[in-house]
């Protein structure tokens, strides 16, 4: 894990001269920050959306086209409490028991 942050950080302050806000606050638009998010060390698909989802929903960073790239469903992006999580948390135990079920269908 240590190398991967490292990894991360390097790429932080090579490519975008140590302030990593650039990453979301050069973004052209959702298409582009998904992109961006992607490029980095350690971010596949399923994290970047997520990324995205929680920087528009949490902070307010809303590209053009930012909800087309983020999840449409529950993520720990939209987690902003105790209660929260603990909702987050049964919803997404209640969406594996319903596909596990469908499976066994």
């Amino acid at each position: 894990m240590a190398a991967r942050v490292q990894e991360l950080c390097a790429v932080i302050a090579r490519d975008f001269d140590g302030d990593a806000s650039r990453v979301w606050m050069e973004a052209r638009d959702g298409a582009d920050l998904g992109a961006r998010l992607r490029a980095l060390p350690g971010i596949g698909e399923m994290k970047s959306r997520t990324l995205v989802g929680l920087l528009a929903r949490q902070f307010g960073v809303r590209p053009p086209g930012w909800e087309s790239v983020a999840p449409g469903y529950p993520t720990l992006a939209d987690v902003d409490s105790a209660e929260a999580l603990a909702r987050y948390q049964e919803q997404k135990r209640a969406r594996k028991a319903s596909r596990k079920a469908a499976k066994g269908s």
